[in-house]
């Protein structure tokens, strides 16, 4: 009784043990990327947090990034419509007080004052276009070399699919007609190197069309900001001649294009920071996938892993074909050319008068079950295999097909090509094991994502943050300036009036009272007249 219990306890214990671990895999499996940075609030679901992880394909993700930036996009809201009330308000006071006398005096603080606000304004504008077209040259740089590196590794990777399906035709050909490879086994590499084919074709279009749209994106990202940077670098100096002419008409034509242009510069700027704050997202991103690969996440839109399938199935065929070729080979050398009891009689191939020392085998690197084997006692490996048959090879005479040997020797030259090819091909088919297994595990992707987080993440963070930040403080220059520009220009044109009417000793124009409250002087016409007329 005892006994059942005890085993009904340790069958409750280990199926707690399967279902905890089939759960802790399951939910490793489906962790989110990024899930704490990207941990923000999303106004498509009533503001509240979005837990979805990184997932540049989901709108809920774009929603909430766009939703960090909300502050940029309120001041332009703010600045587009305050400045339009603020100038309707102008027009409407200006219509209705109808043509009021001019004040020709002048404040020599506000004009000075003016003045420097203008020139400090407008380096400021000034400035920040520098740093703007330097931040978005770097940026476009560090971009487009990322970009590169990753398709140079997709590119690698279809490269090194191709040259297998090539090198496992190649090989199960070099055995000749001594070594040939089992029908079935013959049908099943040609099904591989087919397979294997269509992966690389698929990776290589995935890639290039990604990469393709990612450098439409960088043009035209290079192109806006370009024109922005040029466009914004002329109006803060054509605003600061203007405003120094003292003409104010033009001015407020260039005021009129700075309310349109600072609104979008904000707009521009909360893009900027809505990419940065990407940029940041898929570099973390990446950096948990690197320790926690996961398969089919938003991730496979930069670089996609290979068919796993396909893979592991190239790899398994290339070591059957290896373990066949070689085990074919050594049966050949272990029968025919180490034979010593063969009657002369039965010649060529299986008798060429072969003798001398036996021929070292070829080093299988695979048992049957297809398990790494390390190379036996009298074995040679496949890399040194040039160099220890060399010595076995007999100077042969005769026709091409039955040469004998006419010196000691177990190989005749054409013997020696043929199980030296095998060689190569059991050399280059143990050299192509770690590709394959790197690529149906994803490892190449790994060591991309690795490299990119260490050596191009740091920049597109720093580049992005500073392109955001100069437009912004182009926005805010030009925003300070245009408002600068109109005192300044009108301190400028009530500075000038001033100068103009500075003789008079009355405040112009000349009030009613003013004239009645002057000395009253004598008309000298009239004295003129009086005198003529008292004569």
């Amino acid at each position: 009784m005892a006994g059942s219990s005890h085993r009904r306890c340790l069958v409750v214990m280990l199926l707690i043990v399967v279902l905890a671990s089939s759960y802790a895999s399951s939910a490793a499996a489906s962790t989110p990327l990024a899930a704490e940075r990207t941990r923000r609030k999303d106004p498509l679901d009533g503001l509240r947090y979005y837990v979805g992880g990184w997932n540049i394909s989901d709108r809920h993700y774009i929603a909430s990034v766009a939703f960090s930036a909300a502050p940029v996009f309120a001041a332009a809201a703010v600045w587009f419509v305050a400045f339009a009330l603020l100038g309707l308000v102008a027009c409407c006071c200006r219509c209705c007080r109808g043509k009021t006398t001019s004040d020709y005096t002048y404040s020599r603080k506000t004009f000075a004052v003016s003045l420097l606000l203008v020139l400090a304004f407008t380096a400021t504008a000034i400035i920040g276009c520098a740093v703007l077209y330097d931040g978005q040259g770097k940026l476009d740089g560090s971009t487009s070399a990322t970009l590169r590196y990753v398709v140079n590794q997709s590119d690698g990777a279809a490269a090194s699919l191709r040259g297998f399906a090539g090198f496992i035709e190649m090989a199960k050909a070099s055995g000749g007609a001594a070594a040939a490879l089992p029908p079935d086994l013959g049908r099943k590499v040609d099904e591989v190197a087919a397979r294997v084919g269509a992966a690389a074709d698929e990776l290589n279009a995935r890639t290039a069309s990604n990469a393709r749209k990612i450098r439409t994106a960088l043009d035209t990202m290079r192109k806006i900001l370009i024109g922005v940077a040029a466009v914004m670098l002329v109006l803060p100096f054509l605003g600061l001649v203007f405003s120094l002419a003292g003409l104010e008409s033009v001015v407020r034509f260039l005021v009129f294009l700075g309310w349109i242009l600072v609104a979008a510069t904000f707009i521009l700027s909360g893009v900027f920071l809505l990419l940065h704050n990407v940029v940041g997202d898929t570099c973390v991103a990446m950096d948990e996938w690197v320790l926690r690969p996961q398969d089919n996440t938003a991730l496979d839109d930069i670089l996609p892993c290979a068919d796993a399938e396909a893979t592991t199935d190239a790899l398994r065929r290339s070591k059957e074909v290896n373990h066949q070729l070689v085990a074919t080979l050594n049966g050949l050398l272990s029968n025919v050319s180490n034979a010593n009891n063969v009657p002369p009689q039965v010649g060529p191939p299986v008798y060429y008068n072969q003798s001398g020392p036996p021929v070292p085998l070829l080093c299988n690197p695979y048992r049957a079950d297809l398990t790494d084997r390390p190379c036996a006692a009298g074995e040679v490996p496949a890399a040194d295999a040039p160099q220890a048959w060399q010595g076995f090879v007999c100077r042969a005479t005769g026709a091409p097909g039955s040469e004998v040997c006419a010196t000691v020797g177990r190989l005749t030259p054409a013997m020696y090509n043929q199980v030296l090819a095998v060689a190569n091909a059991s050399d280059g088919l143990v050299g192509y094991g770690p590709v394959l297994a790197g690529l149906a595990d994803c490892t190449f992707v790994r060591r991309t994502f690795e490299t990119v987080v260490a050596d191009s993440c740091p920049g597109l963070r720093r580049y992005s943050g500073r392109v955001y930040q100069a437009l912004l403080a182009v926005a805010a220059g030009v925003m300070a300036a245009a408002v600068a520009w109109l005192v300044h220009s009108r301190e400028r044109r009530r500075r000038r009036e001033a100068v103009r009417f500075r003789v008079s000793p009355y405040r112009l124009p000349i009030d009613e009272k003013s004239l009645l409250k002057s000395p009253r002087r004598p008309y000298r016409g009239a004295e003129s007249n009086g005198g003529l007329m008292t004569r």
